[in-house]
């Protein structure tokens, strides 16, 4: 099992299982559930102050922008949540997995994929209703790098399912 320190915790993990490092996991404290909730107020707040401070709006434009935004990024912190549920699966699993469990949190990892993707589509369809098509581009852009970024942190900290027999 292992600890996610504050900053990864809320992280997405689309690149963990592509350019993970093979090494053990540390054991897990009592305090990981704890550390997930604090780390996923802090990043949304980081988060919106990048994207507030990459997406040059009108205060018209802001008053129409900011409340889809937010509404975005509750549905996307639902699936942060499963996520979180997934690596503390993943953390407990990780010594023993079976191949079963193995094709579990894949399964789940692709639907959370899935899923937020399509809410990508769906929000910049939203946004559209509401920015000019520019900013759009710019408001997905600003946050597909913070999810590069996020994704590779997490992908550092978490290592490869152990091959089998080991």
């Amino acid at each position: 099992m292992f600890r996610i320190s504050g900053a990864l915790a809320a992280l997405t993990v689309a690149a963990s299982f592509a350019f993970a490092q093979e090494a053990p996991i540390p054991a897990q404290d009592d305090g990981l559930q704890h550390d997930v909730q604090i780390a996923q107020n802090v990043t949304e707040a980081d988060r919106r102050a990048t994207v507030a401070a990459n997406l040059p709006l009108t205060d018209r434009q802001g008053k129409a922008f900011w409340p889809v935004y937010l509404e975005y990024r509750d549905e996307v912190r639902e699936q942060n949540v499963r996520l979180a549920k997934l690596i503390d699966g993943y953390a407990h699993a990780y010594a023993t997995m079976s191949d079963d469990e193995a094709q579990e949190i894949t399964h789940t990892y692709l639907d959370i994929e899935r899923k937020r993707l399509q809410l990508k589509e769906k929000y910049t369809k939203k946004f559209a209703k509401v920015l000019p098509a520019i900013l759009v581009a710019r408001a997905m852009q600003t946050e597909q790098k913070l999810d590069a970024m996020q994704a590779f942190t997490l992908a550092r900290a978490i290592p490869l399912v152990p091959p089998a027999g080991e």
